[in-house]
């Protein structure tokens, strides 16, 4: 019986070490840039020929998009980070602003190569912010959107009483900034402010850190999701229960447009469906058929475009 009890007590030290080990890791990678990314990592992923040349395609709009005159940015948030950014200017007379936010491990240069092209042949200038945590910017955690969503403020702030600016704004974003901008949106903003472009934007970061941790490590809402928001409380400081896009969007006064792929296997499309319905202001969705996680701009460009600058009134 003695040995049976120190067996049993060894496991359950074991086991309860390997679930705070694997929720600890689930964290620093979900939250921190900085460390390797495992959660994407797919086995033996079978790549079609069309998504080995969407890749092409934006590794090579986005060298493009680097290589184009800009000025380098700087802000601080309201926590204290420097926030990079890149402003890209249009040829010849601008009709707008974009302000674009880029997703999860994502880049300014990876996430909005291609679409930035259109955008600039469009007579938009571009801002191109970089994340908090992410690229040149300062910081330890990514906050998926709670702690972006006073970011994007601080960059309206900075064009406002900064630049004077004058152009009409949009906002934009995919995944994260997807879901960046929508918490953005029920903030008070400048009234140069006009609209929002949302592409596979997710509801919160709980819904999307347990989406992704039951998928990847068979995580259960509980004891194991009541654990990682502890531990993000403790060593990122947010509630990641603090603020949705569905809460933003249910006061905002922005048009938003959103889209969404039908095969996206890393944000649910359930997610877009749910800020649809959610949102007050004007609104529309695209939900195109096929394409994965932010490729929609890929698989049915016309449609993409078209639809958006009818929906924003950018057609002459």
């Amino acid at each position: 019986m003695k040995v049976f009890c120190v067996l049993l007590a060894v496991a359950i030290v074991l086991a309860t070490a390997f679930f705070i080990l694997k929720y600890h890791i689930l964290m620093n990678l979900a939250l921190n840039a900085r460390t390797r990314n495992l959660l994407a990592a797919r086995g033996n992923e079978t790549v079609s020929d069309r998504e080995m040349g969407i890749r092409r395609q934006m590794q090579e709009d986005g060298k493009w998009l680097a290589a184009l005159p800009r000025e380098d940015l700087e802000i601080l948030s309201r926590d204290g980070l420097r926030l990079v950014g890149h402003y890209v200017h249009t040829q010849g007379e601008p009709r707008r602003l974009v302000v674009l936010f880029h997703g999860w491990r994502g880049s300014w240069t990876g996430d909005f190569g291609s679409m930035g092209r259109w955008l600039l042949e469009s007579g938009c200038d571009l801002l191109l912010a970089e994340q908090r945590a992410q690229g040149a910017s300062e910081g330890k955690y990514m906050g998926f959107g709670v702690l972006e969503r006073g970011d994007v403020i601080q960059w309206m702030k900075y064009l406002e009483q900064e630049r004077h600016n004058t152009l009409p704004v949009y906002l934009g974003g995919v995944s994260m900034g997807a879901a960046t901008v929508l918490m953005a949106a029920g903030d008070p903003m400048p009234d140069f402010v006009k609209g929002v472009l949302a592409d596979c934007g997710f509801t919160s970061p709980y819904d999307m850190l347990f989406e992704v941790g039951s998928r990847s490590l068979g995580m259960r809402r509980h004891p194991a999701m009541d654990y990682v928001e502890l531990l993000i409380k403790f060593r990122a400081r947010y509630d990641i229960r603090a603020y949705s896009t569905l809460d933003s969007l249910r006061k905002t006064r922005l048009p938003v447009f959103f889209v969404h792929g039908l095969a996206d296997d890393f944000v649910p499309c359930r997610m877009t469906r749910q800020a649809y319905e959610a949102c007050v202001s004007p609104k529309e969705l695209l939900l195109v058929e096929g394409a994965g996680h932010v490729r929609s701009f890929f698989y049915d460009n016309e449609k993409y475009r078209q639809k958006v600058e009818r929906f924003f009134g950018w057609q002459p």
